[in-house]
């Protein structure tokens, strides 16, 4: 324990007197005073269990000695050095905010899609229902129309027919039975000769083009070439009149009535509506092939009074914008419905001009009205300023009515059985009582006057 106080130890080399110890006045090898032991330089390392090492090695002096100074250029102990380490800060949690947005965000999106993708889903079910339903409608009225036909109710299975083909223009055997039906209805008479020669016995002829040529025919209808269909109709008439004349001829009247549809579609007005006519001589044609006609009539019709008339114009083409809004012809290239708005503005504008001159105010409210029946299907910027002043010519601004406030009379008193005119009551002028002395009321201690 006291091997550190031999002259080895580098601490007693360097001091001045080897004999003290760290302090001056305190020789190390003899016993401090005030009945403490001699302790020395002891190092911590090398105590005994349950000794306890003072505070820098040392004992502290004995009472009433100046304490140890600490020599200059002496070292501390190193366990004065030590310093106490200073209480780490608790580092802050990284914020959640931004993964809680993201997660809601996320959720929302899957929400939003969940929704969209359920409405898709409830409108194809709808429409495959529905799709599923009209297809067993259909089938139920096709055979409703058989049962129709051999029971030789062709009126009945008429009607089937063109369910079936409302539903689906392609069902199969639908449009062969229609002309069946048809031709039923309507057949064509023959005229009864006056005589009838007995024909000379001829050898059997040959109708091997006439069927090739209606096979074509059958392929053309099927693939829906309603032109060469037409052409090879014509083509075999010509050559065999009498040759399944029942079954051709209803394959002329769809192929007619078809091709006639078809040029109106595509704006060539007036052919469609030969090719409907000619259907008609084979049997009467539907409603849907008869409002086409009767709109592309129209539609011509009103391009007749077009630029001279525009109220005939107007209704020509409103019967056509009602039917076919998208009829066109190719001549101008503009639609029914473009020229029934171009119509409206310009009758809009002659009922305005007629209205200037006449200053008739029913006019204007007219003209009013076709310019908004125009712009409610077009913005035309041209118009406006004439719509503004039909406007203001159907509903004029009224004056400011001028207020007159009336001035307040006083009564005038009449006092009784004076003279003065017939009821003997004579007008006293009124009193005016000045407003710079404040009327008091009566002194309640001198009574009333009235009493005796």
């Amino acid at each position: 324990m006291n091997q550190n106080l031999s002259g080895n130890d580098p601490k007693q080399r360097n001091h001045p007197n080897p004999d003290q110890g760290a302090y001056p006045g305190y020789p190390m090898n003899q016993p401090a005073q005030g009945g403490y032991p001699s302790a020395g330089n002891v190092n911590p390392d090398d105590r005994q269990p349950g000794q306890f090492t003072p505070q820098g090695g040392f004992y502290p002096p004995p009472y009433g000695q100046p304490g140890p100074q600490q020599p200059e250029g002496g070292q501390r102990h190193p366990s004065h050095d030590r310093k106490q380490p200073k209480k780490a800060s608790k580092p802050k949690k990284p914020s959640n905010a931004k993964w809680v947005w993201l997660g809601i965000l996320i959720m929302l999106i899957f929400i939003a899609a969940g929704a969209v993708f359920g409405y898709n889903s409830a409108v194809s079910a709808r429409r495959s229902t529905q799709k599923e339903q009209s297809v067993k409608a259909a089938a139920q009225q096709y055979q409703l129309a058989m049962t129709d036909m051999e029971a030789g109710n062709f009126e009945n299975a008429k009607t089937r027919l063109e369910y079936v083909l409302s539903i689906d223009p392609n069902y199969p055997g639908a449009t062969e039975k229609y002309t069946n039906v048809m031709v039923s209805l309507f057949p064509k008479e023959t005229p009864t000769p006056f005589y009838t020669p007995t024909p000379a016995p001829s050898s059997t002829p040959d109708t091997r083009g006439e069927a090739d040529l209606l096979n074509t025919i059958r392929a053309n209808m099927q693939s829906q070439d309603w032109a060469t269909a037409i052409e090879n109709i014509e083509a075999l008439r010509n050559k065999n009149l009498d040759y399944e004349s029942m079954e051709v001829d209803g394959l002329y009247y769809i192929a007619l009535r078809n091709y006639g549809i078809q040029q109106i579609n595509n704006g060539y007005l007036e052919p469609g509506i030969y090719r409907i006519t000619l259907a008609e001589a084979f049997g009467p044609i539907d409603a849907v092939a008869n409002n086409q006609r009767a709109a592309a009539r129209n539609y011509l019709a009103g391009a007749g009074f077009w630029e001279i008339d525009w109220e005939k114009a107007l209704q020509y083409y409103a019967n056509s914008y009602q039917v076919a809004p998208g009829m066109y012809d190719r001549a101008s290239g503009y639609t029914a419905q473009e020229r029934y708005i171009r119509a409206s503005f310009e009758y809009g504008q002659k009922l305005l001009t007629s209205a200037e001159q006449t200053s008739n105010q029913s006019l204007y409210c007219q003209a009013v009205d076709y310019f908004a029946q125009g712009f409610s299907m077009s913005a035309n910027e041209s118009f406006a300023p004439a719509a503004t002043q039909a406007s203001i010519g159907c509903y004029p601004p009224t004056a400011t009515p001028e207020i007159v406030v009336p001035t307040e009379m006083l009564a005038t008193p009449t006092v009784q059985g004076a003279t003065g005119g017939e009821s003997g009551e004579v007008p006293v002028a009124p009193i005016e009582v000045g407003t710079s002395v404040p009327l008091s009321p009566p002194d309640p201690s001198l009574g009333d006057p009235n009493q005796p």
